[in-house]
């Protein structure tokens, strides 16, 4: 692990990356339940963990590849979760087994390629490339899982 893990982020940046990158799949704030996402239609290894997944597949207009409609946790609570505990949700045999713990470091690392980290995951999500956001929106997720009001609903709403 790198330095550039444990630099500070901007929580106000992270919150306009939270809105362009993650808002469109996943809840930050308390009690606002999951959302429904995509996920790579590959990324399920049979039919049955497709629709086990609540899943609708449906063509997707930017790849040659169908994605699936799934129901997506809420990342309020993220730090010190496990990986695979949101209730509602139904997880890739490989996200359930790495049994890390959500912190500064593991969500740093994941951000950055999340398919590479957990290989085998549902997430349709390239990751964030540069450490800069990637701590700005580990901040900002971390931000908030201590403050109900927190900077992203400050600033986008």
């Amino acid at each position: 692990m790198g330095k550039d893990s444990f630099a500070p982020g901007d929580a106000k940046k992270g919150a306009n990356l939270f809105k362009t990158r993650c808002a469109q799949c996943h809840n930050l704030k308390e009690g606002e339940g999951n959302k429904i996402g995509y996920a790579s239609s590959h990324s399920f290894h049979s039919k049955a963990s497709l629709l086990a997944s609540h899943a609708q597949v449906v063509p997707s207009p930017l790849h040659v590849h169908m994605l699936t409609k799934v129901i997506v946790p809420n990342l309020h609570g993220l730090f010190g979760r496990k990986t695979g505990e949101v209730e509602g949700f139904a997880y890739s045999d490989a996200n359930k087994q790495k049994g890390i713990t959500w912190e500064n470091d593991t969500l740093f690392e994941y951000l950055e390629n999340p398919k590479k980290y957990i290989p085998g995951t549902k997430m349709a999500f390239g990751g964030l490339k540069k450490a800069k956001d990637r701590n700005d929106l580990r901040d900002q997720v971390k931000d908030d899982d201590n403050d109900d009001t927190s900077i992203l609903y400050q600033y986008i709403l």
